[in-house]
């Protein structure tokens, strides 16, 4: 409110004076583990994206969809993602019709609502309903659907179609081929081809983890951890960094997979990064810079307002002491210091603001299972 009554008539000085105030002041609520105080100082000086950015980085998804949706207009954007994010948390047993109708609320909603009702894993009966709602088509129209999308040549179809019909493995097969051709040849981009492994993500997991589908799963696995660790790098989420190349080495040694991806070439990225962004005392050499920029080119998106929500989650009480139970993090060696979250062993332990993270740049658990990452 005070804020605002002085913002009445600022001259063009004060204007640019009182959106530094703002906005230093928003850094150090967020930074404090304050979401919504940083939100609150951004929209009052209706910096409306920065304000939605605060609350999905700090998780108040809900409370960022309500904003959003009474913003209209200017936030459309944030809240689309934002609704999104609630979505996948929603993708859950007693829930699942709750997601339909989030998605629902999205004005280019296709894609989106073909990836849950691809995920669904109910009965035959079931499915037929949750389609319904969703206006897409049957499992044996998918079917045809696919068939002729291959004839057509149209890739994303022929995936989208498959995975909602009932052998969704065969999407894995010609996405995870065509993910694989891309990497192989130089003049691929970040943007060329996570389309498509984030739709192959949403193989119904029971599918996915079956044993005739091992080699498969793992290359979808390796090259989701991949990518997803250059989407990091563009996002600025520096503490997941190092965890998505270290948990993509680990498949590429351990399982039986055919990608062109090498572990040497992912160490050389690695260095390269920490090189020249984590700012140590010594410079990087001349390879490692133009290794970093050869990764830069590939990283940078289409369009610049996918940066707006860039820089690391920090959700509340982020910077509160332990809890008593001592969790070490299964990233870093070191004791999580605010919210922790369990993998599916149960005893596996990442901060929440790293699964958080890790769940925005790769949806499958960093435990190399094949099963997703709900942190939301």
């Amino acid at each position: 409110g005070h804020l605002r009554h002085h913002a009445e008539e600022p001259s063009l000085n004060n204007s640019s004076l009182l959106h530094n105030v703002c906005k230093k002041l928003a850094e150090w609520y967020f930074q404090d583990g304050c979401s919504v105080l940083a939100a609150c100082c951004h929209l009052a000086v209706d910096n409306i994206q920065l304000a939605l950015a605060s609350l999905i980085r700090g998780n108040e998804l809900e409370l960022a969809a309500c904003v959003g949706l009474v913003l209209g207009e200017a936030a459309n954007q944030s809240t689309a993602y934002c609704l999104e994010l609630l979505a996948r948390k929603y993708m859950t047993t007693p829930t699942w019709e709750l997601s339909a109708d989030l998605l629902q609320m999205i004005p280019d909603n296709h894609v989106l609502l073909a990836k849950l009702c691809a995920f669904y894993p109910g009965s035959v009966a079931e499915i037929s309903q949750l389609r319904e709602r969703c206006g897409l088509p049957s499992l044996d129209e998918c079917k045809t659907l696919a068939e002729e999308a291959v004839r057509d040549g149209d890739l994303f179809a022929a995936v989208k179609f498959h995975l909602l019909s009932s052998e969704p493995e065969h999407a894995l097969q010609i996405g995870v081929d065509f993910v694989k051709e891309q990497l192989s040849g130089s003049d691929w981009t970040v943007d060329s081809v996570q389309p498509i492994l984030d739709l192959m993500s949403y193989i119904r997991t029971d599918r996915l983890i079956l044993a005739r589908l091992t080699q498969a799963r793992s290359e979808l696995l390796i090259l989701c951890g991949y990518i997803g660790g250059l989407l990091a790098i563009r996002k600025s989420y520096c503490s997941i960094v190092p965890a998505l190349y270290e948990y993509t080495s680990q498949l590429l040694k351990r399982r039986e997979v055919c990608v062109p991806l090498k572990i040497e070439q992912l160490t050389v990225e690695l260095d390269a990064w920490r090189a020249c962004t984590q700012f140590n005392n010594i410079p990087p050499s001349e390879s490692q810079r133009e290794e970093f920029i050869c990764l830069e080119r590939r990283i940078l998106p289409a369009e610049p307002a996918a940066l707006v929500l860039s820089g690391a989650d920090y959700v509340t009480g982020s910077n509160l002491p332990s809890h008593s139970d001592l969790h070490l993090s299964c990233f870093t060696g070191h004791r999580i210091q605010g919210p922790v979250f369990l993998l599916e062993d149960n005893k596996s332990a990442i901060s929440l603001n790293d699964a958080l993270m890790w769940a925005k740049v790769n949806p499958f658990s960093p435990l190399g299972t094949g099963l997703r990452i709900n942190p939301f």
